[in-house]
């Protein structure tokens, strides 16, 4: 049996950690009707994700990012996946059309960067707490400021 090189071990385990994040985001999604529920669920799920399971949000982040263009191929897999969980907000913005086209990346970058930073800085258990923030950043695009605002603070009871 050959054995398997750094990258393949690599790919298994990013692929493996992808998957278990995009159940537990997908779960969410779907629970709730209206978009930006959605997106409310889905951060909070991905944060609690990500704190209870800092070695695989280090993986998804910071490590594919230092793995070289397969990792880095990978990574984008990540962005675009939270990005197409965002673009229905342009429905909802009478501004959709004229927003930004890398608008998702954009947010679902930033939102990845918050989680790579407090995961390499051993306080991925502070993520829940910044889910309010998080929402209000990815929803004010699409909702304006008073609105994204309005739902942040209701994500904090």
């Amino acid at each position: 049996m050959p054995k398997s090189s750094p990258q393949d071990d690599f790919s298994r385990a990013f692929e493996a950690a992808f998957a278990r994040l995009q159940v537990v985001v997908e779960e969410a999604f779907v629970s709730r009707v209206d978009w930006p529920d959605q997106i409310v669920a889905a951060i909070r799920a991905g944060f609690e994700f990500a704190a209870s399971n800092p070695e695989a949000a280090n993986l998804l982040t910071n490590r594919a990012l230092a793995h070289g263009r397969n990792g880095i191929t990978r990574y984008h897999r990540l962005i675009d996946y939270t990005a197409s969980l965002l673009a229905p907000g342009r429905d909802l913005s009478p501004e959709g059309a004229l927003l930004p086209e890398i608008l998702e990346t954009a947010i679902a970058s930033g939102i990845a960067t918050l989680v790579a930073q407090r995961v390499d800085q051993g306080r991925a258990n502070e993520l829940p707490a910044l889910v309010p923030d998080a929402v209000q950043f990815a929803l004010t695009p699409y909702l304006g400021s008073d609105a994204a605002r309005q739902i942040a603070v209701e994500t904090q009871d």
